[in-house]
Formats: structure tokens, sequence, C-alpha cells
């Protein structure tokens, strides 16, 4: 289960990062949503990672 989210995770990373770069490839409510969902899925992979 970690794996499946540190590949969301980087998944998610490498979206941001693309859209950061094109600017108009998408809308400002899609790079905050993907913004503002890095810190939780960092969040749940270093506390799972660290839980069991």
């Amino acid at each position: 289960m970690l794996l499946a989210y540190a590949l969301l995770t980087l998944l998610a990373t490498a979206a941001l990062v693309l859209f950061l770069l094109r600017p108009g490839l998408a809308r400002a409510g899609v790079v905050w949503g993907l913004g503002a969902l890095l810190p939780l899925l960092a969040a749940l992979v270093v506390a799972l990672s660290h839980g069991g």
C-alpha cells in the first residue's frame, strides 16, 4: 500500500510540474488542487512508512 501512495505522490508531482511548465494547459483550480494534494500525500506516505 505504501508503494501505491508513493507512486501516486510522484504522479501528482509530475502532473503539477507539467502544468507549471506549460501555462494554459490546465485551469488554476487544477494547479491549486494538485498543490494542495501534495503535502497530504507526502504526509500519508511518511505516516505509513514509519507507522508499521
